[in-house]
């Protein structure tokens, strides 16, 4: 099998998957687990978030002493979503990529859990959604972040991605603007290819970039991505481990086949019960295929008081995506402590 080219290698060539379009959650599965390609190795990138101001988790868990702050715990970030926003339609009606955008689809799941977790914990403030954002079930577009790779229609990395979140745009509303950037209640292939060869205008940058990121670190462990979504920080993953079209019982998949895939965490079992039943921890994976594309039960632990996960997500065991190049996103200047709410209360929703 011929080596994956990354991300630098596929620019330097002007080398790119081609362009594809998905008509429905079953064929876009269908291609990742043939070998296409949504996500691309990043080394490069991987070392410019290191380098920079909280780049390694790994210093920012002792800067800001949340070293083991998840240690033995459930900590779940999707209902907080549904909590600040009074709405427990996130993530639930997503629609599935038209086409190898995965990217930019964890990149805004990560960055919406950690904005509702900061404000949750008296950090900013939740924007004002308009109502005709919520049809499609994506408030926030992820395009317009996808549109500043410059390079092919498909395929990105993590790494840039959360620069691009930070420098040039990070969540936008889905409605229509009109002018240079259009219509966003509308999710195609066609509107995904508009800029993402060429990078926006500046016009279109100046005037979608009110909610970016403002920080982002690399993760390398499973303790880093318990502590960062314990203390309320998203995180997105790209990776190559593919999984099974159903859920167990508790919500669990096992490993099955390959994806060049990314995907959001937005929960993390490391409880006694995960280790007992699991023989180790859980993250719960948010992915962006839709709803129909996997079966089976939502329940966390398999209780019935807890908030189920989304639809289309589903509990992966660590030992089954450990490996995958992981980035924590923060709405606030670094990765201050922040408590998250009880959540095995039905209140929250």
């Amino acid at each position: 099998m011929a080596k994956l080219k990354t991300l630098a290698e596929r620019t330097r060539d002007n080398d790119w998957p081609a362009p594809a379009t998905f008509k429905n959650p079953e064929q876009c599965a269908a291609a990742y687990a043939s070998g296409y390609e949504g996500c691309f190795a990043d080394p490069e990138g991987a070392e410019a978030v290191e380098s920079q101001a909280y780049g390694k988790f790994s210093d920012v868990v002792n800067e800001f002493g949340i070293a083991d702050s998840g240690k033995g715990k459930l900590s779940l970030l999707y209902p907080v979503v549904w909590k600040v926003s009074k709405r427990d339609d996130w993530f639930h009606g997503a629609l599935s990529q038209p086409t190898g955008d995965c990217v930019s689809r964890g990149q805004s799941h990560a960055a919406v859990a950690s904005l509702a977790c900061a404000v949750e914990n008296g950090n900013g403030s939740w924007p004002d959604i308009p109502e005709i954002a919520f049809a499609k079930g994506m408030p926030f577009h992820p395009t317009p972040t996808y549109w500043n790779k410059k390079g092919g229609a498909s395929g990105w990395s993590c790494s840039s991605a959360a620069a691009r979140s930070k420098d040039k745009i990070g969540l936008a509303f889905s409605v229509n603007y009109g002018g240079d950037i259009g219509d966003l209640t509308q999710y195609t292939t066609k509107l995904i290819e508009k800029y993402c060869r060429s990078g926006p205008p500046e016009s279109v940058i100046s005037e979608l970039d009110k909610n970016v990121t403002l920080t982002y670190s690399r993760i390398k462990s499973f303790e880093e991505v318990r502590d960062a979504i314990a203390n309320g920080y998203g995180v997105n993953s790209c990776g190559s481990q593919g999984f099974a079209k159903s859920r167990d019982s508790n919500g669990v998949a096992k490993r099955s086949g390959s994806w060049s895939h990314s995907m959001a965490y937005v929960g993390v079992d490391d409880s006694e019960w995960a280790h007992s039943n699991y023989s180790g921890p859980l993250v719960c994976v948010l992915n962006s295929w839709g709803t129909s594309w996997i079966k089976g039960p939502r329940a966390v632990q398999g209780k019935s008081d807890a908030p189920e996960i989304p639809k289309g997500s589903f509990w992966a065991r660590w030992k089954d995506v450990s490996g995958r190049d992981c980035y924590a996103m923060s709405s606030v200047k670094g990765f201050p402590p922040q408590k998250l709410p009880e959540w095995g209360l039905r209140s929250l929703i």
